[in-house]
């Protein structure tokens, strides 16, 4: 498939409904020459629409949650797990705490909106619907408390579908499944609950309610709520032992700060065509927008139907078509259910009931949530429409394809690169090696295997300065070999401040100084680091050194090869994947200073040749055997399943395998001895009488997964395990 340079970059902000429709559509149809970046504090998102089934026991979590990394790879966009402060739509630019500003040509918001909040005493007694994750949080708090015997009158706020649906599926829950008697009441600040539909599905729920024994208490305008006890307005006052809270919600807060308009409620307002109305390259979608033209409910349908709708004025906007207006169904399919897999449906003045509709909610809600759990590896090529801006020379290769020097000096500056001793930017830097030590020098580099270029580059660092810790010396100066893909100059200023921040705070955090480097463009993204280091020579630690009688030491788990392998196919799941970056941005710093204290014999890191692979290399450099220990072998989550049950390897594995010559062994950790690691840990040898209080020691310096994994026996170099 041809590879077009990037022109535009689309900003998706939160991972609600309509953007996970938009990112599969995106996977379906992509946009050459569109850098797509999606940003939420989140790596899953539920779909609202199964969150009665859940709070029932019908549905589990991982049933009602898409995996926003996976299908963000699909769509071919970055996945930045972050939390977005401001918006400033005059410089295009979406801000996120710690990191650089992203900018935009086009940006979406679909963030949803967080609890009503505003009743004096609700905040901190109550348990708020929204937002889901927040409140699942609770939910599991709850059931506790629910086992331990300390709830019996249970209170939900607020007479619309989701405070009804809420309501009867807790009931259910505790007293069908878990066998708890507790005493249900909805409170309602109108003369009845369900206001907004037909007098007829109203009665089916009225006798509900009567049939289930819970209480309705209408026109109780919650005024206030201290020590659990709800007070309305007119002085009533009912004390519960819990309650639920599911009445309007609000916009967040940080949106009045961003210049966007907003509606009397503090949501955006949009056009019909989902356009900001006074910036039109921000669309908004969801329960946090409001379409003046439309005024609609905050409910999960509508979010769904905009998605479509969204994806094609997005794609307009950007190729500088003019957007269409979408106006949503007046009259849509109502299904509410009543917690025991039962529901009432309504559309067009007609009212059904029964099991059978509980059943066609369910086909529906599980044939959308297939939808972005099957997702297939593909890319089709469309007309690149975004690029007729760009310019259609060939890009040159040699010294020709260097960033401009403005461009790099202009991001230089921004960045202040105030960690290297002499600024001025010469030819070559100059390094003083003091007194009565030597200087180690190590390169690595690689291409890009994850979206966040910041977090990429973060990893990168620690990968390089990993061959410096596994020598137990220090590293003092790095410079970094940057290749850009081709694009316009704009988004390699962006690119190169993310890539540039990342290493420079990474670099920082090990008091290394970044004293140059060469940036280029080229087909995609990669970057590489050549570290120096300096220490006392007779200190150092090498490969060789281990002897019999010693055990190992493993600081980090093992998985990263496998695990990015299966997310390039999309099979991996998000928390598997940032569980692994988490573990990747780890220094080594302070694990070697631990080895050392130990007094380590021989230490080594573990990178591209897996753990045999570099095991055995200390087995020949030191003469001596090695026994492993499968079952003590730390490994990342999703690694087991991935390479066991999926069958996922990274291409390099069956490399890494018929080099170690290992006989095979029937354990689930077996392959995992020839994954490839990228800013894996260090392997060293120790004497079995400080093993104990070196691991322990690795613990409390956060290296969690440390363990000791096997031990150094006399033999020729090779590995056995048991």
């Amino acid at each position: 498939m041809q590879s077009y340079p990037l022109a535009k970059e689309l900003i998706l902000v939160g991972g609600g409904h309509s953007h996970v429709i938009v990112l599969r559509m995106l996977g379906m149809n992509p946009i050459p020459g569109l850098q797509v970046t999606l940003i939420s504090p989140d790596v899953i998102t539920p779909y609202s629409g199964m969150l009665p089934g859940l709070v029932a026991g019908h549905y589990s979590e991982e049933d009602i949650h898409i995996d926003l990394v996976p299908l963000c790879r699909f769509a071919g966009a970055r996945f930045i797990q972050a939390s977005v402060t401001g918006i400033d739509p005059d410089q295009q630019t979406v801000r996120c705490e710690g990191r650089p500003d992203f900018y935009y040509d086009a940006l979406s918001i679909d963030i949803g909106i967080t609890p009503g909040l505003d009743v004096p005493g609700a905040e901190g007694q109550v348990i708020a619907v929204k937002p889901i994750s927040t409140f699942l949080t609770r939910w599991q708090d709850f059931l506790v408390r629910m086992s331990e015997g300390h709830v019996s009158e249970v209170g939900f706020v607020g007479g619309g579908a989701g405070g009804v649906e809420l309501c009867l599926a807790v009931q259910h829950r505790l007293r069908q499944e878990a066998g708890l008697n507790v005493n249900c009441w909805l409170f309602v600040d109108g003369p009845e609950f369900l206001q907004e539909f037909s007098a007829p599905l109203r009665e089916k729920f009225v006798k509900v309610f009567r049939d289930r024994d819970i209480t309705v208490r209408s026109g109780f305008q919650v005024e206030a709520v201290q020590d659990k006890c709800l007070i309305s307005s007119t002085g009533e006052q009912q004390r519960l032992d819990e309650i639920f809270w599911v009445t309007s919600a609000a916009p967040q807060v940080w949106l009045k700060d961003t210049g966007l308009k907003l509606n009397e409620s503090g949501f955006l307002a949009v056009r019909d065509t989902l356009q900001s109305e006074n910036y039109d390259n921000v669309f908004a979608v969801g329960d946090v927008a409001s379409v003046a033209a439309h005024p609609r409910p905050k409910a999960g349908v509508f979010a769904v139907r905009q998605g479509a709708p969204l994806f094609a004025n997005l794609q307009r906007y950007l190729v500088g078509e003019v957007p269409k207006p979408f106006a949503p169904q007046r009259n849509f399919l109502s299904l509410i259910s009543t917690g025991n897999k039962n529901a009432v449906g309504y559309r067009n003045g007609y009212t059904f009931a029964g099991a059978w509709v509980w059943r066609f909610k369910d086909w529906i809600d599980r044939r959308f949530m297939n939808r972005f759990a099957r997702l297939p590896v593909m890319k089709q090529p469309v007309p690149p429409a975004l690029l007729s801006g760009f310019d259609e020379q060939m890009q040159c290769g040699g010294c020709g394809s260097k960033v401009s020097a403005d461009l790099l000096n202009e991001v230089l500056d921004e960045l202040a690169l105030v960690n290297i001793d002499n600024p001025i930017r010469d030819d070559a830097a100059i390094y003083r090696v003091p007194e009565g030590q030597v200087m180690l020098h190590s390169v690595d580099s690689f291409r890009s295997f994850i979206d966040d270029p910041y977090t990429f580059a973060r990893i990168g660092v620690n990968h390089a300065l990993s061959d410096i810790y596994a020598m137990g010396a220090s590293p003092v100066t790095a410079l970094a070999v940057i290749t850009v893909p081709f694009a316009t100059p704009r988004m390699t200023k962006g690119l190169l401040q993310q890539l540039l921040r990342g290493a420079l705070d990474q670099l920082s955090e090990d008091g290394v100084a970044l004293i140059g480097g060469h940036t280029s463009e080229g087909m995609e993204l990669s970057l590489g680091f050549s570290v120096n280091g300096i220490g006392v020579e007779q200190a150092l630690l090498s490969k060789a050194g281990m002897a019999p009688g010693e055990v190992l030491i493993l600081t980090k788990p093992l998985g990263t090869g496998a695990l990015f392998a299966a997310d390039m196919q999309h099979r991996a799941q998000g928390e598997w994947i940032m569980k692994a970056i988490r573990q990747m941005q780890q220094s080594n710093r302070e694990s070697s200073a631990v080895l050392l204290a130990h007094q380590a014999s021989a230490c080594t890191d573990i990178t591209g040749f897996g753990l045999a692979g570099h095991l055995i290399e200390m087995a020949r450099a030191s003469n001596v055997s090695v026994s492993l220990d499968l079952d003590s072998l730390p490994l990342l989550a999703g690694a087991d399943t991935v390479i066991n049950a999926l069958k996922i390897t990274s291409t390099l594995h069956e490399d890494n395998r018929g080099s170690a010559q290992l006989a095979h062994r029937d354990h689930p950790a077996y392959e995992l001895l020839f994954d490839p690691q990228t800013s894996g840990g260090l392997l060293a040898s120790v004497s079995a009488d400080k093993a104990a209080a070196c691991v322990a020691a690795l613990h409390l310096a956060g290296y969690t997964d440390a363990a000791i994994i096997g031990s150094v026996i006399e033999g020729p170099p090779m590995i056995s395990c048991s």
